[in-house]
């Protein structure tokens, strides 16, 4: 690939790659052989890549939209195509191993496609008044989807299987407002979604520590052990993928150092710590950690750029030209402790806030379906302790928002409806939005339909 400028753009350094590091524990063992359904899955990835749909399939997957229109042909071919895509008991679905930032992804848009088209087919089996088939199919995506976000390491991976997760969540909305649901039906539901309960936090760590593993320590070991900081700075603008490029002859430059640029053990120590708050608070519960981001990797960026002074500006681009801000920047350099490698992670560090939230909005969801699908179970809306105590529920559905913990709101008789209190924790009322679409205060389900009170006297 080309090179990227000698003193890379802060943005353009985020824009290419907006992961970071964690702990560093020992990788599971691979699947027993024969375990792992993806190659054979692979096979019929080209025929569903190849699928001409008038229908835009993501669009339409929501239940809070019209089902697709889907001919009996269209369904015909479609079943067909999904054919394939069974997981048998013990069957995973492990993603190839990342190695880099540079590392394509050619499983994850099939996967996604599969279970957006296994959805709608599901919505159109509804509207059919085939409720057994949209129970196998979105049974199938919950699988699919349990899979996906066990074997998945490394962020790109995660966004992609909670894309899949988000599906198979839909099509379990679209049962659970299904005027024919039976209660049985509704119990089998439940049963899957309650023994995923930790699914978000297992994500989320097998994400954070294959980011650590798989990308981030491949770039910091890429990085060459030199001493000139011109050409560590190219090496840094390319993420360690290409030969570093040195000044050309005559450009001026920060000149040649004794001082070490570099502290490879130090740097990714410095990442495990940072992440090591983080997965504890996972590994307690599928909760937000709420400001845990400000309190430790804000706090601890800002420092770095406050030691790196006007070499980060060097190395950003934004320092003007001129001989005494090159000395600046020298000087600040040389005053640092490894500066490559508090450079890097300014570069390489996301908000972690926002990714984790983004994870538990599908926890969330799957904790409000529970609560729904309990009405359903129940007859009639209640309250969590008392659906609890009948045995309906196995615990109160949580509020992976909430501060302090917290199970989700609900509202039994004006729109009966479950609600999280979302990102600024704050209990807003519940006032729905359309398929929670954006930011909203709340993220609000819906109970449809809605039972009808008996009449006076009966």
């Amino acid at each position: 690939m080309p090179p990227l400028p000698l003193r890379p753009r802060l943005g353009l350094a985020l824009a290419l790659f907006g992961l970071a590091a964690c702990s560093t524990p020992p990788r599971p063992p691979a699947p027993a052989a024969g375990t792992d359904a993806l190659p054979r899955w692979r096979a019929g990835f080209e025929a569903l890549a190849t699928e001409d749909s008038p229908h835009d399939l993501i669009a339409t997957e929501s239940a809070d939209s019209a089902p697709p229109d889907f001919a009996p042909e269209t369904v015909a071919r479609f079943e067909k195509l999904l054919a394939p895509f069974t997981l048998a008991a013990g069957e995973t679905l492990r993603l190839p191993r990342l190695h880099g930032p540079e590392t394509p992804f050619p499983d994850h848009q099939p996967l996604r496609h599969l279970a957006s088209l296994r959805t709608n087919l599901a919505r159109a089996a509804l509207a059919a008044g085939d409720r057994p088939r949209a129970l196998a199919l979105v049974e199938a995506n919950l699988a699919q989807a349990r899979a996906t976000l066990r074997e998945q390491a490394g962020l790109i991976p995660l966004i992609h299987a909670q894309g899949v997760w988000q599906c198979a969540l839909d099509g379990v909305h679209a049962l659970a407002s299904d005027p024919g649901l039976t209660p049985d039906e509704a119990r089998a539901l439940l049963r899957i979604l309650e023994a995923d309960a930790g699914l978000a936090s297992l994500a989320l760590t097998r994400a954070l520590r294959g980011e650590y593993e798989d990308v981030y320590r491949v770039v910091v070991e890429r990085m060459p052990a030199t001493d000139d900081p011109d050409l560590l700075l190219s090496a840094v603008s390319m993420l360690g993928m290409d030969t570093p490029v040195p000044l050309a002859p005559g450009e001026v430059g920060l000149g040649l150092t004794e001082h070490p640029l570099l502290d490879v053990p130090a740097t990714l120590a410095a990442y495990e710590a940072d992440l090591a708050p983080y997965l504890a608070a996972l590994g307690r519960e599928s909760r937000l950690p709420r400001g845990l981001y400000a309190r430790t990797t804000a706090a601890t960026l800002a420092g770095y750029r406050n030691e790196l002074g006007a070499f980060y500006a060097y190395a950003c681009d934004e320092l003007p030209p001129g001989l005494p801000d090159l000395v600046r920047a020298r000087t600040d350099l040389l005053a640092t402790v490894n500066p490559g490698g508090k450079l890097l992670a300014v570069l390489m560090t996301p908000p972690w806030e926002p990714l984790i939230a983004s994870a538990l909005r599908r926890e969330a969801q799957r904790s409000a379906l529970c609560g729904l699908l309990a009405w359903r179970i129940h007859g009639t809306p209640a309250g969590w302790d008392t659906l609890v105590a009948a045995g309906v529920l196995a615990a109160p559905p949580a509020d992976p928002f909430a501060e302090p913990a917290a199970p989700l709101r609900c509202e039994l008789r004006d729109r009966p409806r479950v609600w999280s209190v979302h990102l600024n924790a704050r209990d807003d009322g519940g006032i729905p939005v359309e398929g929670n679409v954006g930011q909203p205060d709340d993220l609000v389900w819906l109970l449809h339909p809605v039972p009808v009170a008996p009449a006076a006297g009966e």
